[in-house]
Order: structure tokens, then C-alpha cells, then sequence
């Protein structure tokens, strides 16, 4: 079956599908504890009726009885949910800013508690520790720690295996592939000195509480998915989380909520790279 734009909407269109899909929401948070009842609609429906074509069928509620049935198929469509795309040094300038943000914040200090959310399968959480351990002292790097977490299990697993594909590491220079990698067969894995300063963990910013005291927090490409009430409910957490004078990296296609705009100011011109006001 073909999954264009145009299919998809379809069922949605004919009727009701979307009231339909609000029970289906509520079912997998009652039954799993996982809410994307406030994610966009849009999002959601598309990623949920890949699963309907894929069971081959056209309803939320045929699904329902297949969940009920199939213990295996929320596994599966919590990874259609929450699909993933991520690779090292992910739009780059974006990161070339963060380095000198780092610089000119952070090169003196004694150490960091740096962020990671929703850090997939790890590459953004190993992508800040490269930098961190060109920018910091031996001694500070000592000092620092970089929490990565995601909701996703399985990902974090594979995460803390830091293996991943030749395609991944198109954004890493020749100079840091050779310091911070490993070749192995059928890829590359982190070095040990890099892996370590990651420590990775299951958390859902959604329903859980955050990390306290960060200084660099990035949370990227998280907040496209969320519909208004849940990008403001989860910044205020991202805001309580962040130190005053921390920096704060957000996805490209994001933007801080209108009643946080005020404690922010992008450090450069061009990229979601924020530093939290002082005061």
C-alpha cells in the first residue's frame, strides 16, 4: 500500500479517525505508561497508521485487538512513535557555534554537568564529549559528566555499545575519527576515554522529573513532535533543569515558547545555540 501524505489522511478525513486515535493514546499510556497524548496529532497519526498498513488494517479499533493479542506490537509501534535520526555532529554549524560558545563560557572551568534529552541511539551525547575534551582542561574533563537519555530502552543499549556505521561519522573530520574512534569490522566504536565521560539512562521528559544543576543542556528535535501545551509543559522542566548562565541547544526547526523567551539570548545569530540570563 502506498503511504503518501495523500493515503494516510484518508480514513482521517472519511471520519473520526482522530477520536479514534485519542482512545488508542489512552489505552498505550493506561496500559504502558507511555504519553503521546499530547504529541501533534499530525505526527502521530501518520506514525500510527504505518502500524495499521503494516497489521493490514484500517481502524484504531481493529489495532486495539491486535495490541490486546500481540503483547510484541506496542514494541513496535512505540518504535514508529518514536523514530529516530541522528548521526555525529548533526548539523554542523549548529555545533561549530556550541564550540564557541564553549570557549568563551566554559574553557576555565573546574567541570560541567552537561544534558543530553532524548539522545537516541548516542551520538549526540558522544558528538558533545569530542568537544568537551578539546575545549577543557584534563582536570576539568575529569570533573565533567554528560547524562544521555531517551525513553527508548533499547536505544540506550545501543548507545552504551557506542558501535555504529561508516555513514554516521560523515560529519567527523579525518583528525577525529582518528583520536576519538575505533575501526572495527563494519563500522567504528567510541574509544574507551570518550565513552566513559557518558553516562546514559532511561528517562521520558514527558512524565518524569529532569536533571538538576546542567550547564549545557541540548535537547534537539524533541519539541517538533509535541503540540503547544506539552513544548511549554516540558520547557518549563528543560528551564528548571538549565544553570543561569547555561547554554541551551535546541533542534533547527524549534524555538523557545514565548513565556521563556525572555530568560534566553542566542549566542550566535542563525543557530538555536541560547545562553540562559544571570540574572
Amino acid at each position: 500500500m502506498d503511504l503518501s501524505q495523500e493515503n494516510i489522511e484518508r480514513p482521517y478525513a472519511q471520519g473520526g479517525f482522530d477520536a479514534d486515535l485519542s482512545a488508542l493514546l489512552d489505552k498505550i499510556y493506561s496500559r504502558k505508561g507511555w504519553d503521546f497524548r499530547n504529541y501533534k496529532m499530525s505526527s502521530v497519526r501518520r506514525r500510527v497508521m504505518k502500524r495499521l498498513n503494516a497489521r493490514n488494517v484500517s481502524s484504531c479499533a481493529d489495532y486495539l485487538a491486535i495490541l490486546e493479542s500481540d503483547e510484541v506490537e506496542y514494541g513496535k509501534l512505540f518504535s514508529n512513535i518514536t523514530i529516530k535520526v541522528s548521526e555525529f555532529f548533526r548539523e554542523p554549524e549548529a555545533f561549530a557555534a556550541l564550540e564557541d560558545s564553549i570557549a568563551g563560557v566554559f574553557s576555565r572551568c573546574q567541570g560541567l554537568r552537561v544534558w543530553s534529552c532524548g539522545s537516541a541511539y548516542g551520538e549526540e551525547a558522544y558528538t558533545l564529549a569530542i568537544i568537551l575534551s578539546e575545549y577543557l582542561s584534563p582536570d576539568a574533563l575529569d570533573n565533567t559528566k554528560i547524562f544521555a537519555t531517551d525513553i527508548d530502552v533499547s536505544a540506550i543499549d545501543c548507545a552504551r555499545k557506542a558501535r555504529y556505521r561508516e555513514e554516521s561519522l560523515r560529519n567527523v573530520s579525518v583528525e577525529r575519527k582518528q583520536a576519538y574512534f575505533e575501526e572495527e569490522e563494519g563500522g567504528f566504536k567510541v574509544r574507551f576515554g570518550t565513552r566513559n565521560v557518558v553516562k546514559f539512562g532511561c528517562l521520558d521528559i514527558v512524565s518524569n522529573s529532569p536533571l538538576l544543576k546542567i550547564d549545557i543542556l541540548a535537547c534537539r528535535n524533541l519539541f517538533i513532535y509535541f503540540n503547544k501545551f506539552l513544548q511549554e509543559e516540558v520547557f518549563r522542566k528543560i528551564d528548571y533543569a538549565l544553570n543561569r548562565g547555561g547554554i541551551l541547544m535546541l533542534g533547527k526547526a524549534e524555538a523557545i515558547p514565548p513565556s521563556f523567551a525572555h530568560r534566553y539570548d542566542r549566542v550566535v545569530s542563525g543557530t538555536n545555540i541560547y545562553r540562559k540570563r544571570a540574572w
